[in-house]
């Protein structure tokens, strides 16, 4: 990754009230802390999800893990080494199998598999164009950012820039974690019986009796068996890209990064594929999932667009992965690249295809497309899922990933799920990490070294209280270095609205 002076700029909330929860459908249960995030760079933002953070929108917020009603573990998948399954792989073969000949399992519309992972909204009240008022225009941006805010208090007063607009007052914020309700299903009742019967010989395959039958016909036979090749992930993906019934029936995957000339000429069809989406699988109204909608959850991104190294390399930031059969778009993937990894946003596609399973199917591709990039960027191994909730049935699919790990919400370090899931079993909240020697990343800072930016001007925390210093506000700073940690403190720069 190319070096860049992109600067990181935030509007913290704080803890905000208990709401209702998506996930277990219960009232003023969920608990998390919000932040504003005008802009991040790349390398900021692997970071934050690196101490479970995540991003809707612009909108980034952190579960408190010990008080919300339904924990939410960050999972990442090991690209490198991902075991497809059987089950994976006879979904990519079923997409390969309808592109060839356009014939499907007719299977009702099953709202249990038809999200890969919710959608977060969240309201606003009182705040307009916040992005606006947070952002930052300077001739010289290199003196925003401090690397060691401790020594350079004096430079810090005497860098200005300007905040456009007025600045906002009385912010409230509003996270629903939509998930849709989980259907009741029949169970299949059936007929009593003595199960198989003990003394007959077991199945064998087909390869062993043609085998049997060439010996009994000639002794003197010479058998010669190979091992059979085991193919890749990119193998059958690669059956996909060649499959088809004609030109106009063939799929096409491109990746657009946002913010580009050619995702602009994508827009209208994706929001309105969103909107299908929406009102078919979340039974929303069109109102909820208009192109307003569309650009604000899912178009709109802090992170700042970065060059990489390698030349077919396609950059860093925000990205929509595009599924078209033919001329037709079908699915996209709203994705992050990032320093280390693919960060999974969201999924939508058209309602009509839902019998090729594309929530999965898309997570194959976009471990594919990790393992792509590593190629030309070492440093990219994972493929990053958003939250496991093991209390929510829809959301432990992602477990199937394998290998996957999950992150301790104490001491930010990974752990196979597997062993995971044994503890979440007995406990919603665990702490994986249960060693006293593990150290938090950095050595601590002083809230008083915190970067801030106030009315234009970027200083140090302890600068802004002898300007315009509030109540409990040393508190709020305590718990914001806390929740960020002491490496990522240093890279925000903590906006102050007033």
């Amino acid at each position: 990754m190319s070096g860049s002076n992109n600067k990181s700029i935030i509007f913290y909330n704080g803890f905000r009230e208990k709401s209702y929860c998506g996930y277990c459908k219960k009232g003023k249960t969920s608990c998390s802390h919000g932040m504003w995030a005008s802009r991040l760079s790349v390398q900021a933002y692997q970071d934050m999800i690196d101490r479970g953070w995540r991003r809707s929108g612009k909108y980034c917020y952190k579960a408190s893990m010990d008080k919300t009603c339904c924990p939410l573990y960050t999972i990442r998948c090991e690209a490198l080494n991902f075991e497809l399954s059987k089950s994976q792989k006879k979904i990519i073969k079923k997409v390969t199998k309808f592109l060839k000949c356009g014939e499907y399992e007719t299977n009702t519309f099953d709202n249990e598999q038809a999200e890969r992972e919710p959608l977060m909204n969240f309201e606003t009240h009182d705040i307009h164009n916040h992005d606006d008022k947070m952002q930052v225009t300077s001739t010289d941006t290199d003196q925003l950012y401090v690397e060691e805010p401790c020594s350079s208090v004096t430079g810090l007063q005497n860098s200005s820039t300007l905040v456009t607009d007025k600045e906002v007052k009385n912010t409230v914020l509003s996270v629903n974690l939509s998930c849709e309700p989980e259907t009741t299903k029949e169970n299949k009742k059936v007929k009593p019986g003595e199960g198989a019967n003990p003394n007959l010989p077991k199945c064998k395959k087909k390869k062993l009796l043609r085998i049997e039958k060439k010996l009994a016909k000639n002794p003197n036979s010479v058998i010669t068996t190979s091992v059979p090749q085991q193919k890749s992930l990119e193998d059958f993906i690669s059956e996909n890209d060649l499959a088809s019934i004609d030109e106009s029936k063939k799929l096409r995957v491109s990746l657009v990064q946002t913010g580009t000339e050619e995702f602009s000429q994508t827009f209208t069809a994706g929001a309105s594929l969103f909107a299908k989406y929406q009102i078919a699988v979340h039974n929303d109204q069109p109102d909820d999932c208009d192109m307003s909608q569309y650009f604000e959850f899912l178009v709109n991104s802090p992170l700042q667009a970065e060059k990489a190294n390698h030349s077919d390399h396609p950059g860093y930031g925000s990205f929509h992965q595009q599924y078209w059969l033919g001329d037709k778009l079908i699915a996209v993937g709203v994705i992050d690249i990032l320093p280390k990894c693919i960060s999974s946003v969201y999924l939508f596609y058209d309602p009509d295809y839902h019998h090729l399973v594309l929530g999965t199917y898309s997570s194959l591709r976009e471990i594919c497309l990790v393992r792509k990039l590593y190629s030309m960027s070492p440093d990219m191994k994972y493929y990053y899922m958003g939250f496991y909730i093991h209390t929510c049935a829809k959301m432990r699919y992602k477990a199937k990933f394998r290998p996957s790990y999950l992150l301790c919400p104490l001491r930010y370090t990974w752990h196979a799920v597997e062993r995971c899931i044994q503890k979440l079993d007995n406990e919603k909240y665990s702490i994986f990490n249960e060693s006293d020697d593990v150290q938090d990343d950095g050595d601590t800072l002083r809230i008083d070294n915190i970067p801030v930016l106030y009315c234009g001007t970027l200083m140090t925390y302890s600068k802004y209280k002898t300007i315009n210093y509030k109540e409990n506000q040393d508190e709020l700073m305590t718990e914001y270095s806390m929740l960020v940690g002491p490496k990522l403190v240093r890279q925000l720069i903590y906006c102050f609205l007033d």
